[in-house]
């Protein structure tokens, strides 16, 4: 069986944006596809080991190792070393999963058309057989994020850290599964704030303007929602950054989420305990 390069880093490419993607969907974080297509290129190069004689076990355990961190730090660039430790370990279950899959698809389609050599798995498999798989893990690793969101605890207390064009508000929220505020077009939690938070990063005219219209104004977006006594449209923002800290623990965390601002003021914020 012949190995075509054009279709190993094709492939490659493709494999590891998904798993890159889906990481940031289990840990609640914001990726850029730009970056994330970039650390999927690059992390594609390591899979023409598989042209190279056999090589050590070993060797092939630290190149592994590399690539898959090499891609974590490139597409998650700006967090801390602790959290870059979280998400490598996610992305090695996220990798686990869908090679399993693929190469379950692969037994039972024959396997004439797949190679294994020095840790990587070639398959020359069409493009919906690929399809098909991604679908698969994909199903599989939202349901375990399903079951751990659900597992989380609530009513506990946080401090939240937002930042909006270089200016930063910190502000008390509360986890509360009763939130499941999600932008549906983009799957973003949203945690809800009062305005009163919001005066040191946003200009108090432009605060009143959006809260009074009715439709999208500058950066912001509606989303609707309900409540048990009411109903409507929130108005919606995406941060620069939104940092969740456990006072207790001091643990830090990185969200990737939407603020939503209410017309009025509120003691403390509310999020979903899923952000978490």
């Amino acid at each position: 069986m012949y190995i075509y390069v054009d279709i190993l880093i094709i492939t490659s490419i493709y494999a590891n944006f998904f798993l890159l993607k889906t990481t940031a969907r289990l840990v609640h974080s914001y990726l850029k596809n730009g970056k994330c297509i970039f650390a999927a290129a690059i992390g594609s190069i390591f899979s023409l080991v598989i042209l190279l004689p056999e090589l050590n076990t070993l060797l092939l355990l630290i190149i592994r190792i590399l690539s898959a961190a090499l891609m974590i730090v490139m597409a998650f660039s700006g967090r801390t070393p602790k959290e870059l430790y979280r998400i490598g370990l996610i992305f090695f279950f996220v990798s686990f999963i869908f090679a399993g899959i693929e190469y379950g698809i692969s037994v039972l389609s024959g396997g004439k058309n797949m190679i294994w050599h020095n840790s990587v798995l070639y398959v020359n498999i069409s493009l919906l057989t690929l399809v098909i798989s991604t679908i698969i893990s994909y199903a599989a690793i939202s349901f375990f994020r399903f079951y751990i969101d659900n597992g989380n605890s609530s009513d506990e207390k946080y401090t939240v850290t937002v930042t909006r064009n270089g200016r930063t508000v910190s502000f008390t929220a509360v986890s509360d599964t009763g939130n499941n505020l999600t932008d549906v077009f983009t799957g973003r939690p949203v945690i809800v704030c009062g305005k009163n938070y919001l005066s040191e990063i946003f200009e108090p005219q432009e605060l009143e303007e959006v809260l009074s219209a009715e439709k999208n104004v500058h950066d912001w977006r509606l989303i609707p929602f309900s409540t048990i006594s009411s109903g409507g449209m929130l108005p919606v923002f995406k941060p620069s950054s939104v940092i969740i800290k456990d006072p207790e623990t001091r643990i830090r965390r990185s969200a990737d989420v939407y603020i939503g601002v209410v017309n009025r003021d509120m003691e403390y914020a509310v999020f979903n305990p899923k952000i978490l």
